[in-house]
């Protein structure tokens, strides 16, 4: 095919006339469907559109093109041999009037999100190639089919008009189209990882918040976990709770877990009460203390020394429900052995431990196992106070609470321990021993 034209815009195409090699009308061109692993992706098929109100879809291969051009296109094979179909849906296959055109994509050179308003191709041996998207207000309006009109007004008023001479073209290579699936809330963008880590991370949460809410979630739950960490340490405060809630508790841990710990508690203390100790309870329990002491827990407290990890059960759980929990639970670190019982408000208002539950009627409630009297420390409560009831009562672990009877959390035997061999260590390293003689 000679063309001797070298560039085209895909709405100079759209809509145009496609006859078969004897010259008989096939339908409209509709849709060009491209190779989405290469560079600039190049032309696969050629959808062409046919019938009215009743519309009918055929996916013609490249090779079967004869000509193309904005006034027809020709083809090389017989309509008798092309197939209709009522749809064209391949979402495996990058389709420029789908999945590009009025668009959001991210442009990775100059680290923003734009529109694409209409496709720039290059003729290269026969095919298309995608050579730059076009995001000028005239692509639209070509796009609209008003641009001979838009264009005659501008030069009747202003003939050196940059609209007029000025092209808004940003090369393919730097442009990641987002492919959004409504349905499944996820979202495909084919950005190689190198790509993005090399965008400074401010511009990183400036692209995200230049997509739409939907966009958002989609493009958060699809990338990886490094990324996603610099994109929440660099966007406010209400879109990293919108995205947080729509997390599983999996991906949480692994966020939480990701970003520094400063950045952590800035986004937790902003939470309420019960939110903030269920997501400590979702960090690895070295990260967890340090987050609740940034949070304002001392260090030698009981809220700066417990665990968020603890087992939990409401007061009316049956005791056959109990043990099939704990058993289908994974845990980061060795168990206690003890249940808390909690009521509606999630207040402390019992304790057991394996050894009664497994002994007791299955069909009774978790509350009929508790031990006669529970003990608990506060949020405040120092080391001494949590050491003498561990001590007096034989507890490898025991509950903390907060003013209003609410459980946060627990501290173990092993924390307690740590915590005064520190301190004794402190206080050894003030004496000065002298030398045995």
């Amino acid at each position: 095919m000679e063309n001797p034209r070298m560039f085209i815009y895909l709405s100079q195409l759209m809509g145009k006339i496609v006859v078969d090699k004897d010259g008989k009308y096939v339908g409209k061109i509709y849709d060009i469907v491209v190779k989405p692993s290469e560079v600039y992706p190049q032309s696969s098929f050629l959808v062409v559109r046919t019938g009215f109100p009743n519309r009918k879809y055929a996916a013609i291969a490249w090779q079967d093109i004869l000509e193309i051009d904005t006034k027809e296109t020709w083809l090389k094979i017989e309509s008798s041999k092309i197939s209709f179909n009522e749809i064209h849906n391949n979402k495996e296959e990058l389709s420029l009037r789908r999945d590009i055109l009025d668009q959001q994509v991210v442009d990775t050179h100059d680290h923003k999100v734009i529109r694409v308003n209409d496709v720039h191709l290059l003729f290269v041996d026969h095919a298309l190639m995608v050579a730059h998207a076009d995001i000028s207000t005239r692509g639209l309006l070509r796009r609209l089919g008003f641009e001979e009109i838009a264009d005659f007004l501008v030069r009747m008023f202003n003939k050196k008009s940059p609209y007029l001479t000025e092209e808004h073209l940003i090369s393919w290579k730097y442009i990641q189209p987002l492919s959004f699936n409504p349905a499944s809330m996820t979202i495909k963008i084919d950005v190689p990882e190198k790509q993005f880590n090399a965008i400074p991370a401010a511009d990183l949460g400036d692209i995200f918040l230049d997509l739409n809410v939907n966009h958002q979630l989609a493009l958060f739950k699809s990338l990886d976990l490094g990324i996603r960490a610099r994109i929440f340490v660099n966007i406010d405060f209400k879109t990293q709770k919108l995205l947080i809630e729509e997390l599983n508790d999996k991906d949480i841990s692994g966020l939480l877990n990701s970003i520094p710990s400063d950045e952590a508690t800035d986004f937790l203390e902003k939470l309420p009460k019960d939110q903030i100790m269920k997501f400590l309870n979702l960090v690895e329990t070295k990260h967890s203390k340090k987050l609740a002491q940034l949070l304002g827990y001392s260090s030698d407290s009981a809220g700066g020394l417990m665990t968020t990890e603890y087992l939990a059960f409401h007061k009316d759980a049956t005791i056959e429900i109990v043990l099939k929990q704990i058993r289908e639970r994974t845990f980061k670190s060795e168990p206690a052995q003890f249940v808390y019982i909690l009521d509606e408000g999630n207040h402390l208002i019992g304790a057991t431990n394996f050894r009664r539950l497994i002994s007791a009627n299955p069909m009774d409630t978790v509350q009929k196992a508790a031990f006669p009297k529970i003990f608990f420390v506060n949020l405040n409560s120092s080391v001494k106070e949590v050491a003498y009831l561990m001590e007096k009562y034989k507890y490898s672990a025991i509950p903390v609470v907060d003013d209003d009877n609410v459980m946060q959390g627990i501290i173990t035997v092993d924390d307690i321990l740590r915590q005064l061999i520190a301190l004794a260590w402190r206080r050894l390293s003030k004496i000065n021993f002298q030398p045995v003689k």
